[in-house]
Parts: C-alpha cells; structure tokens; sequence
C-alpha cells in the first residue's frame, strides 16, 4: 500500500469537497486516512493459511494469518457469531452492525471456534457487498475445511442505503453440503441463532 498516495488523494477529496486542507481539525486527515485504511483493508495484503497442531507453534510470515485445525472427535453442530464491519465497494461507505453466524458440521477437520472470527473479519477488511462477503466465508470453509456441512447467515447494516433515506438493513445466506440437503439440519441451526 502507498501511504503517500492515499494521503494525496485525501487532501484532493477535501479540497474538492470545499474544504481548507491547511484548517487545524483538517491538515493531518490525510495521514490519519492512510493508517486507517491500512489496518481496515489488510484483507488485500494478507492470506489466510490453515495450519495443523504442529504447525501453530512455528513462526509464521507478516503476511499469514494462521488458521489452526484440529482432528474431529464429533459430527455435532459448531454455531460462532462474530460481530464485523466492512466497507460498501459501491460508496466507500461504512456498512455497521454486523453479524455473521456460522453454522459447521465438522467432518475429518475441527476449526478453532475463534478462527471463524478471524476468516470472517478477513473477508470484511476488504471493499465489499454483503453477497460476496458471504459466499466467500462459506466457500473457504467448505473448501480449505472439508466439513459435512456450512451455513453463514449475515444481517447489517449499510450506511450508503441509510445516507440515501432507505433502509439500510440486509440479509444475506449461503448453505453448503447437510445444511443445504437436510431441512432438519437447516432448521435446527436458524432455531439455534434466533
């Protein structure tokens, strides 16, 4: 990421919006812009890796958020609701309040409960629509995974509806393997999250 690149394109964003880019309250935006951007979107300069037991110990690149697995003793339901935010690719505005629940019926491969968090707020540091966000969470954990079954439910709310005068509340859902073939499963785990 070019710091002084962003910074420039803030001050000319201020300046066009009319702003005094020398004002008090105004003249270090452009910096506080870059760091923020730096730590909000580190889901474009980092890549999740799934790690055994053994490896969890080892030094682990800058780059690499590791994501830890263990070997199964059960075939019973995992649900972890993690709270994120993200940013609208459409506005670059903020989308809030959000809530992502993730069903997982476990096969060979257990995940770490807080490492959902971790695959979830990933997905969100990047410019996103709430579609894509979702479908991308269930699809890393069905494939890098391999559990008999994965549903990702997620509800939020996006500032550019709400600047605009609509509501900016939505729903979006994804189902892999026994969640999409299996009513039980399906509905044992929306009964679960209500």
């Amino acid at each position: 990421m070019n710091k002084k690149k962003i910074e420039d394109a803030v001050r000319i964003i201020l300046e066009e919006i009319g702003e005094d880019i020398n004002r008090e309250g105004i003249k270090f935006t452009p910096i506080r812009v870059a760091r923020l951007y730096k730590n909000l979107f580190y889901g474009y300069r980092k890549k999740l890796q799934v790690m055994d037991e053994k490896e969890r110990n080892t030094k682990v690149e800058d780059n690499i958020i590791p994501i830890t697995i263990f070997k199964n003793q059960s075939k019973e339901m995992l649900i972890r609701k993690v709270n994120f935010l993200s940013t609208c690719e459409h506005h670059l505005a903020t989308i809030i309040n959000g809530e992502c629940w993730v069903g997982i019926i476990p096969d060979k491969k257990l995940l770490g409960m807080n490492k959902i968090d971790k695959i979830v707020k990933y997905f969100s540091a990047r410019l996103q629509i709430q579609e894509r966000l979702t479908t991308q969470i269930v699809d890393w954990i069905n494939i890098n995974i391999k559990p008999l079954g994965v549903m990702v439910i997620i509800k939020a709310n996006h500032l550019c509806a709400e600047l605009q005068g609509d509501n900016g509340e939505f729903i979006t859902s994804a189902v892999r393997g026994k969640f999409k073939t299996s009513d039980k499963v399906r509905n044992e785990f929306l009964n679960l999250i209500k």
